[in-house]
């Protein structure tokens, strides 16, 4: 049924069941009590101190500008970042480490991405994919107790995965380790290859900011191995110390996160002992996917503080700027802007939080993290967009290019750069969505694959899942909704996530039975499927979060979560363009009094744990995030 690299694709899988909520979705099931077992931890008091002393090194120590235009961080930010113990935020205190929870975490990532991208990378890659969370998930007593210590302290890490002509295809990676016997005992492994893209592997050319990288590579006999059948390939995931001999690297530019500390590495036989090797051979790419499930949610945590100073800026120069005698953010078309960007800042600050208490109580996100990082990066780069079309002009200027007139150097156009990057890395978006479609429908190609084959046990087996299915995708119950007007409680919108989910399990079961074998290929089918999927998703961890009473309480809440739904709901049933019926999302009414709600400033709570840009194109503690003072509305004035 497979072949070539969807024959690798398949035996590399986890087969593990799904049981998270977004998996369920696609048979139909509402899997709503894992949301309700859930509550908002309080932070720890360890967490909080960390906090606070992050936000003072950055204010003080980080300027975004200066990093933008050096293209490096610099020795000085980085040893203070050791010196505060950020190089080991997850690593257990009993191994010298913080020991801050996922949850935490993700409010440290929030924080970094309000503030500068290359500095988040450099911190994200370290403690989220580099060797510190491969090592706590597959690596022995032995590795864990010589490794962590060395990477709370500061050794910085990176991983190695991307080649060239891999690409996405990562079944098609060159690299490859040969091993090394001696009197008939395996000692170690001698890799060669080229990596690509690797972050925080180079300082400079031929000079590694990282001391440890987790490498992946073909295990082979002969170099020639390498070219052998995609489905008969293995792989190994080593820990490679960079100061070994014949490991160098180049480092590269880019059009945005500038400081970021990323290139390629060239390894020629360099010599990995055993204990160096992540977990069995032929283990190492699927330890490799395994450590990026988690690894992955760092990167909507920061899009979520990047979100947050979107929203900031955005609402400030919709409050200062008039045009045709009334502030732009009263003019609704500027105004609907702004209520998406707030309902979008909810929305994903609630996935965030959900997935972070979640993985820390060990539940399945594998299918969650990936959905999590598609949404985070689609809303963050629309809405800078959006930001971008709000500044008109001086959207379009580099900071320096706007003082040289007198304005504030707000930094959109570095904000923009920054982001595309996003729907790339750590997974290009494209690539994940297919893999939460194959990983979603999992069932019905397994079940579906006995009828193709034709075993009449196995057949029999299939029945009862294809039966189950059809049941609930065809219940007529959730039909008597259809085209009912929404209503703001809850309990509707629940109806409605209940009713789609069924919808999608219809249309999934359809979609098995139409192309069998060739559903692989139809992507844009698969597309469609996982885009109701991670909607629903998104309205399902919305309205857990608006119960939640930090959050019931809060001014516009209510309304925000209303608009949001309303949006995802004229997604599923699109009102006709040339329609009389205005529908309720797209009210100039509704939109105009939230939008002039949002200007007032009843929503600054959405802007809490960011590191507000100041007038002046530096950041400050002095003001409450979403603040502006009365200095600032005068350096604010007249743009």
């Amino acid at each position: 049924m497979f072949k070539g690299s969807l024959a690798a694709a398949e035996a590399a899988r986890d087969t593990r069941a799904y049981s998270g909520f977004l998996a369920g979705l696609f048979e139909g099931v509402v899997r709503r009590s894992l949301f309700t077992a859930a509550s908002i931890p309080a932070m720890s008091g360890g967490a909080k101190e960390f906090l606070d002393t992050l936000r003072l090194l950055l204010v003080e120590k980080v300027d975004p500008e200066a990093i933008d235009r050096e293209g490096a961080i610099g020795d000085e930010v980085i040893e203070a970042f050791r010196r505060i113990g950020a190089f080991g935020i997850k690593i257990p205190r009993s191994y010298g480490g913080l020991g801050l929870s996922q949850s935490e975490y993700h409010t440290v990532a929030t924080l970094l991405g309000s503030h500068d991208a290359a500095t988040s990378v450099l911190l994200s890659a370290h403690n989220s994919i580099g060797v510190a969370e491969p090592v706590k998930l597959v690596g022995n007593r032995e590795q864990q107790q010589r490794l962590l210590p060395r990477l709370a302290r500061g050794d910085i890490s990176g991983f190695a995965l991307t080649e060239k002509s891999a690409g996405c295809d990562i079944w098609d990676l060159k690299t490859y380790a040969i091993p090394v016997h001696e009197g008939g005992v395996l000692v170690g492994y001698r890799l060669t290859g080229e990596k690509l893209y690797t972050t925080n592997a180079p300082r400079e050319d031929h000079e590694f900011l990282a001391s440890l990288l987790v490498v992946i590579a073909q295990i082979v006999t002969v170099p020639q191995d390498v070219d052998r059948p995609k489905e008969e390939r293995r792989f190994g995931a080593f820990v490679v110390e960079t100061q070994s001999a014949g490991c160098r690297c180049t480092r590269l530019s880019f059009m945005g996160v500038r400081g970021i500390y990323n290139g390629q590495v060239h390894l020629r036989e360099v010599f990995v002992p055993v204990a160096d090797r992540l977990g069995e051979e032929g283990e190492g790419l699927r330890r490799a996917l395994e450590s990026l499930t988690v690894g992955r949610l760092t990167l909507p945590a920061a899009c979520l503080g990047s979100l947050k100073q979107c929203l900031r800026l955005a609402r400030v120069r919709a409050q200062q700027r008039v045009q045709y005698d009334r502030p732009i953010g009263e003019h609704t078309d500027i105004g609907s802007k702004i209520v998406l960007m707030a309902s979008r800042v909810l929305a994903l600050e609630a996935i965030v939080k959900i997935t972070g208490i979640w993985t820390d109580a060990k539940v399945d996100v594998r299918l969650e993290s990936a959905a999590a990082k598609v949404l985070a990066t689609e809303w963050l780069l629309e809405s800078l967009l959006d930001l971008f079309r709000i500044y008109g002009g001086r959207a379009f200027e580099t900071p320096d290019s706007l003082r040289l007139h007198g304005d504030v150097p707000v930094p959109v156009e570095r904000l923009i750069r920054d982001a595309l990057i996003n729907v790339i890395w750590e997974g290009s978006n494209g690539i994940l969505t297919l893999w939460i479609a194959r990983e979603g429908l999992g069932e019905y190609v397994t079940q579906g694959r006995a009828f193709l084959e034709r075993g009449i046990e196995d057949m029999a087996q299939a029945v009862p899942f294809f039966a189950r299915i059809s049941a609930r995708a065809f219940n007529p119950i959730p039909f008597l909704a259809q085209g009912a007007r929404p209503r703001a409680d809850a309990a509707w919108w629940e109806r409605f996530v209940s009713q789609q989910s069924r919808a999608l399990a219809r249309k999934s079961l359809w979609a098995s039975v139409r192309h069998r074998q060739g559903l692989a290929r139809n992507q844009r089918v698969l597309r469609r499927l996982v885009t109701a999927g991670l909607q629903l998703f998104a309205v399902e961890a919305l309205l857990w979060y608006g119960s939640q009473p930090e959050v019931r309480e809060q001014a516009l809440s209510r309304a925000l979560v209303e608009d949001f739904c309303l949006r995802v709901n004229e997604t599923f049933h699109p009102t006709p363009l040339l329609s009389l019926t205005t529908p309720l999302w797209d009210d100039d009414r509704r939109l105009f009094h939230l939008a002039k709600d949002i200007l007032a400033g009843e929503g600054e709570w959405l802007e809490e744990g960011i590191i507000p840009s100041c007038p002046g194109g530096r950041t400050g503690v002095a003001e409450p995030a979403g603040v502006v003072t009365g200095a600032s509305v005068e350096a604010w004035s007249g743009i």
